[in-house]
């Protein structure tokens, strides 16, 4: 089991299957900065402020409002598809265009790390960052990357983001295949959204706002012989595969993404010491919990 102290949590959502609003972003920063940040990398920078000011315990008044940035601070992001408007808008330069006259700014655009090198750029933090591209476990695989960046002492805190955006593309295709299954009536809405995790060592968790965060990779057999407290979160698309283990879980967000654990773990925060949040992997499961401060 891995530890790590949990500072702050900042969201994005949207409400149902609609498209985030990122205008709240002006607040931070100039709206002339902002000109040519896609919609992917706008939510990745509202939320991951909205952390910073959590963990502080201040808020943003305008543009003069310093952010309260931690000293020696790491950026991690896990999506599952990364800034995937953008990626496709190179793509169709290519096809329109040929690979002599793409779009060089739709390719500099769509290089997955470019959300996390922009969020460290505006927030002035030249420390490690990385971006994690993954359609099982991406909330595990974030915990798992601050957990080492923690423990090896390459940073001191991590602000660890969960992605992902909606396009057109997306929801035609995930329409397309679930009939090729024949099970187009179980859709669940294509959803978009952020939540952003400051991360700290667990042997400093004295000054946690939330406490300690635990978690663990379980197989289905392990995960149904564990005893779970009260209230179990998990993402919609996990619920049916839950219920044939015998576990009742609740989804928050019923809206489907690769990171929709981000939301699930924002609400077991919310009822630390009585509630987890499962993400399913592969065939394994990764349980997350939390436990309060004393």
């Amino acid at each position: 089991m891995i530890r790590l102290a949990l500072h702050g949590i900042g969201t994005v959502l949207a409400d149902g299957a609609d498209t985030v609003d990122t205008s709240d972003l002006n607040s931070y920063f100039a709206p002339r900065r902002l000109r040519r940040v896609d919609h992917f990398t706008r939510m990745t920078m509202l939320a991951g402020c909205r952390a910073l000011h959590d963990a502080a315990g201040t808020m943003q008044q305008d543009q003069k409002t310093p952010l309260p940035l931690p000293e020696d601070m790491g950026i991690v992001i896990s999506t599952g598809y990364g800034p995937s408007q953008t990626i496709f808008e190179f793509l169709d330069s290519i096809i329109d265009h040929g690979a002599g006259c793409a779009s060089p700014l739709a390719f500099s655009h769509s290089v997955h790390n470019i959300p996390a090198a922009t969020m460290s750029l505006f927030l002035n933090n030249p420390k490690p960052y990385t971006t994690l591209c993954q359609l099982h476990g991406p909330l595990l695989a974030g915990l798992q990357t601050a957990g080492c960046w923690l423990n090896e002492g390459r940073v001191r805190k991590v602000l660890l983001g969960l992605v992902d955006e909606k396009t057109a593309l997306l929801e035609n295709n995930t329409r397309r295949l679930l009939e090729k299954k024949g099970v187009a009536g179980d859709q669940i809405p294509v959803g978009e959204g952020a939540c952003f995790f400051l991360l700290g060592p667990a042997d400093r968790a004295e000054d946690a706002k939330y406490g300690t965060l635990e978690f663990e990779t379980l197989s289905a057999q392990e995960l149904q012989e564990t005893e779970l407290p009260g209230q179990t979160y998990a993402p919609a698309r996990s619920l049916r595969r839950l219920e044939k283990l015998g576990i009742t879980a609740t989804a928050t967000q019923q809206t489907d993404m690769v990171c929709a654990a981000g939301p699930e773990l924002t609400a077991a925060v919310k009822n630390a010491g009585t509630s987890c949040c499962i993400e399913q992997a592969g065939n394994n499961f990764g349980l997350i919990s939390i436990r309060p401060q004393d």
